[in-house]
């Protein structure tokens, strides 16, 4: 079971991670996806540093605006590509991130164990965008694995998740949010059903 951290930043506030994959709570950073009111979480650089200080406890980049709004292009070629929807472009795009960013030049250890470590001249966010394009070609190049990703069955929802649960039978991104809306739903509609009936 990945362990699910909520945002308590006012700049994310509803967005958690759990998703399973680096690669997923990062293309998870758009709410409401398939809605009509979809909604940004990475809205600017400071933003980016809150979503980065969650997920990989990292020190803030300090983005401008184009800095972001690249981040989000790469977000969007990645979900397209795990989603099968890719678009002209996209396996370039990831490509782009995997050569410039340098993220894996050498072992180090830490309390967790081992982990690559950046080359010393590359820079945050090129590092940053290709760790979450090796994270996307890792799940991309292992058929098994991908078969478990799925999208969150709550309307409009849109999140990806890695389902890992026994028999593969997992529906919502979380039971505290999709799930539970879902729940108190079909109660809703079960008990106005009685209430006509009787």
């Amino acid at each position: 079971m990945k362990v699910t951290l909520r945002s308590t930043d006012p700049l994310l506030s509803g967005y958690y991670t759990g998703a399973g994959l680096l690669c997923l709570d990062f293309v998870n950073t758009v709410d409401w996806r398939t809605s009509d009111r979809a909604a940004e979480f990475l809205t600017g650089g400071d933003a980016v540093d809150a979503w980065l200080a969650l997920t990989l406890d990292r020190p803030p980049l300090h983005l401008a605006d184009s800095a972001v709004a690249g981040l989000r292009d790469l977000r969007e070629a990645l979900y397209r590509l795990i989603t099968g929807t890719a678009r002209s472009g996209d396996l370039e795009a990831l490509n782009r991130a995997l050569a410039q960013g340098g993220d894996r030049a050498h072992l180090t250890e830490g309390p967790d164990g081992y982990r690559w470590a950046p080359a010393e001249d590359a820079a945050g966010l090129a590092v940053l965008k290709a760790e979450l394009a090796r994270d996307a070609a890792d799940l991309l190049v292992d058929p098994a694995r991908l078969a478990k990703v799925k999208e969150c069955h709550g309307e409009g929802c849109g999140w990806l998740f890695l389902d890992e649960s026994r028999g593969g039978t997992r529906r919502w991104c979380s039971m505290q949010s999709c799930g539970n809306r879902a729940k108190a739903r079909a109660h809703y509609r079960r008990a106005k059903g009685t209430a006509v009936d009787a």
